[in-house]
């Protein structure tokens, strides 16, 4: 925390400016992703999910970006190897 002298008190002020709803949105979505990218539980699918649908409702994510994490979701189910996601795959 920063802190400005004046008159010999402590004034705390803002470190920068806040982080975006939108880049929240994606780091929450991308920690689930990853999640149950590496244990693959219902229950970390139900976070995946939830974490999505939220975001999408609130307006952060688009169609495009629900659809593509539920695609995602999709790959985990059928098996499909963790580079599914990598530059060049087939969906």
């Amino acid at each position: 925390m920063n802190h400005n002298q004046r008159s010999g008190t402590a004034d705390p002020t803002t470190a920068g400016p806040s982080h975006s709803p939108r880049l929240l949105a994606i780091g929450v979505v991308g920690a689930a992703l990853v999640d149950h990218q590496v244990h693959r539980t219902a229950a970390s699918r139900a976070r995946l999910e939830g974490a999505a649908d939220m975001a999408r409702r609130l307006g952060v994510l688009d169609g495009a970006e629900a659809q593509l994490v539920a695609n995602l979701i999709a790959r985990y189910d059928a098996g499909q190897p963790h580079n599914a996601f990598a530059p060049g795959a087939h969906a």
